[in-house]
């Protein structure tokens, strides 16, 4: 709308300089005393006094009255010598009165005074119209005889104009028609997939927007056109020309907007960016198609005609050229046909490219989908795995690990043998493009996540925990289908991830990203209502599931906000929500809680343990919080480096890994060294193994190995001796946290990333903590 408001300026601007133009010199009213003084004002240099000569024998007082009612100052002169009563603009030489009603008037009049002729013309027609009695005065005026302007000065206006429109036209398209690249930057695409949405659905609803919004602004531009230039000839060939190269026009610019999109899409400013790109190729298209008819190189128009053809300018210019030779009179007519047929018939065939085009992209780039798409998904097969390669078994494998591994091999293999897990996935990789650098002449690859196995039974929840650049997010991302694994394969409900085959297959799942996928000027309520409807859900379902997760979440006095109005927490609250519409069979979340306070977390996991209490879901939640991994999670599995280094239930994996106990003391009072000292041995009498912490003033803690606990009473009777022997205020002797365990298998990728800092004393190499290398 600013660009249709910026070219109608442009056109108002034009109109009135065109206007200002032809019209520059406004009509002069011929008064008396534009030449003459009136009674009562002295001398000016350009006015004098009406010298008036009595050439008769008679009274010619009715003359001088009649003179007077006119406000001309009269001086009478009997001299014959005009010339001696200089400097006077004008005389009057009344001569041979017949009778009182016939008058004979010799007119004398400076010539360097350029009206003076007409203005005393006009005082001896007053004369003459008082001599019969009439009162009033005849007036005249000066009016300029009409500017025609040139023919090339109407040309070049409405020429600029043409191009301005064809400028302005070829940029609009991106800026309502590139909503894809935004979605695709928020997530939104990927979670209107995951949600049930068809992407010919998607695609559809786009272009139910934009096609009419396009030709509604197309069809005004040019009407205002031709409306600020109505001298333009109509011609019913020609005007149906015009409409069916829009009619076609639109549609093929649309979709060709859409096939772009897929294209550029980490640059920041998106639509920007292709505005600027289309404008700038419309902008040389013009300056080629000029020069070339300057320098009389028709064929390079001719095949830029052909080959590039851009219907807003050509039309429209097109148009203009021909009724400007249609309203010559000697000129012959030009077939508006000649050159347009292409253009008229070249987008209809361009629609057809454009639609299989943005098929190709969306099977390429879009990611997969949870049903089977009618159109976009003809070639999706039932059970789609990606090829895994021979790997030779890790020795060091855990043993759970293997365990896992073998489970999947076995469902996979006799899927009949027992009840199939809600989420499956098998020997999953994923190998990122290979880098066109080299290191000591090897090529280095990034690996995300390396031949990952589990599953997770329906009515579980799995917790996915690591560092930073375990691999976490893009074990996810694979299992939405946002990104396409190097090998492996991927099952959810009955069916392989992607197709819908009978009642019994996941139709959506529920997805909540890191990132928040949401519109920013939509409301809370207004994306329950849209996500609910793609779910299959009524409106009076919608409206009652609202109403309850607006009361478990706290989101009651925030439904009528827009999202860009709401904090981090609340963002990722409303994105736990939609996840979780619709009651998912399946439903990834990865880390929801991130940017809550600690009541809004308490909201969740009570809302995720509640939600899941049915055996027939399963969830996968990433996490960076122990605290919520053991709140809500039944078993746990923790990738390093993307690897699966370990599984199983949070109480197994603490007295797996957590490599004994902890104890810590706090003294009632700072004591000095010796009695720190002695404290200490007596803890190493306990426990001959324990190892000291860091510790402060007043508290002491120390780390306990399992073997050094033979019996748990044995050891708090020991420590109740210490705790009175040595005035201690309090202590807590426990097994070792699941964030203990987090940072002992934390340190086997910090160690491995260490191993390849420092390649020799000449050349270092840093490299993210999300970059695995191999040789």
């Amino acid at each position: 709308l600013l660009l249709f408001l910026i070219f109608l300026v442009v056109q108002i601007l034009l109109f009135f300089i065109h206007h200002i133009i032809k019209n520059s010199v406004a009509a002069i009213r011929l008064s008396p005393d534009l030449y003459l003084l009136k009674p009562g004002e002295v001398s000016h240099k350009y006015r004098s006094r009406l010298l008036l000569q009595n050439s008769t024998e008679s009274n010619i007082d009715g003359i001088v009255h009649s003179l007077g009612s006119m406000n001309v100052l009269l001086e009478m002169f009997n001299d014959s010598d005009y010339v001696s009563a200089a400097p006077h603009s004008a005389a009057l030489n009344v001569f041979d009165v017949e009778s009182r009603q016939n008058y004979v008037f010799t007119i004398v009049f400076n010539s360097t005074m350029v009206h003076s002729l007409p203005v005393l013309m006009n005082i001896v027609s007053n004369l003459l119209l008082h001599n019969l009695n009439v009162t009033e005065n005849i007036q005249i005026w000066s009016n300029p005889f009409v500017q025609n302007l040139p023919e090339t000065i109407f040309r070049l206006e409405i020429y600029f104009e043409a191009v301005l429109l064809g400028i302005i036209i070829t940029g609009m398209p991106p800026y309502f028609a590139m909503d894809n690249a935004e979605n695709h930057k928020i997530k939104a695409y990927t979670q209107l997939k995951i949600a049930g949405l068809y992407p010919s659905a998607y695609w559809t609803g786009q272009a139910v927007i934009d096609l009419p919004l396009f030709f509604s602004i197309l069809v005004l531009m040019i009407g205002s056109l031709f409306a600020f230039h109505y001298g333009v000839y109509f011609y019913v060939g020609k005007f149906l020309a015009v409409i069916f190269c829009l009619i076609g026009y639109v549609p093929s610019v649309v979709l060709f907007t859409y096939v772009v999109s897929f294209t550029f899409r980490k640059v920041q400013n998106t639509k920007e960016f292709w505005s600027f790109i289309f404008s700038v190729t419309a902008l040389l298209c013009t300056v080629v198609t000029e020069v070339a008819f300057f320098l009389d190189y028709y064929l390079v128009t001719t095949i830029q005609h052909y080959v590039i053809i851009y219907l807003n300018v050509g039309v429209v210019f097109l148009h203009c050229q021909v009724s400007w030779k249609g309203k010559r009179k000697n000129g012959g007519y030009y077939d508006p046909w000649d050159r347009l047929l292409v253009a008229v018939i070249a987008p209809y065939l361009q629609c057809v490219v454009w639609l299989f085009l943005l098929r190709y992209f969306e099977l390429k780039n879009g990611g997969r989908t949870v049903r089977e798409d009618p159109f976009f998904r003809k070639c999706s097969t039932k059970a789609k795995s990606w090829r895994s390669p021979d790997v030779p078994p890790n020795e060091n494998e855990d043993e759970d690990v293997k365990a896992e591994r073998l489970r999947v091999q076995e469902i996979l293999s006799s899927p009949k043998s027992e009840e199939m897990p809600a989420i499956l996935v098998s020997r999953l990789h994923k190998e990122f493009d290979e880098r066109k650098e080299f290191l000591l002449g090897r090529r280095i690859k990034k690996v995300a996540t390396k031949h990952v196995s589990l599953c997770v039974k329906k009515g579980e929840i799995l917790g996915l925990l690591g560092p930073n650049g375990a691999g976490k997010s893009t074990l996810i991302n694979m299992l939405v289908g946002e990104i396409e694994p190097t090998s492996g394969q991927v099952l959810m409900g009955d069916n392989s991830f992607g197709v819908a085959s009978d009642d019994d297959s996941v139709k959506f799942v529920g997805y909540c990203p890191q990132t928040n996928p949401l519109w920013p000027d939509i409301t809370l309520q207004e994306h329950f209502e849209i996500y609910g409807a793609i779910k299959g859900m009524s409106q009076s379902d919608v409206k009652e599931v609202i109403k309850r997760i607006a009361n478990a979440l706290d989101l009651k006095d925030h439904l009528q906000k827009a999202t860009k109005k709401l904090g981090v927490g609340l963002k990722r609250k409303l994105c736990f929500a939609l996840s979780m519409l619709g009651n998912p069979q399946v439903t990834l979340l990865d880390e929801p809680s991130t940017g809550m306070d600690p009541k809004a977390k308490q909201y969740m996991w009570r809302a995720i343990r509640a939600a899941f209490k049915n055996k027939e879901r399963a969830a996968i939640l990433t996490t960076h919080y122990m605290e919520e991994a053991d709140a809500v999670c039944d078993r746990v599995a923790f990738l390093v480096s993307g690897q699966l280094r370990c599984i199983g239930t949070v109480q197994h994996l603490k007295s797996k890994f957590g490599r004994g106990y902890f104890l810590e003391m706090k003294l009632k009072e700072a004591a000095d060294v010796q009695q720190v000292e002695y404290l200490q041995s007596q803890i190493l009498h306990i426990f001959p193994n324990a190892n000291r912490q860091e510790s402060f003033a007043s508290i002491l803690a120390y780390k306990i190995p399992k073997e050094d606990v033979q019996s748990l009473s044995h050891s708090f009777s020991k420590l109740e001796e210490v705790k009175h022997a040595f005035n201690i205020e309090e202590y807590s002797f426990s097994q070792a946290t699941l964030e203990q365990v987090f940072v002992e298998l934390a340190k086997e990728q910090e160690e491995e990333e260490s191993s390849f800092g420092t390649l020799n004393s000449t050349l270092w190499w840093e490299r993210t903590q999300e970059d695995r290398v191999i040789f």
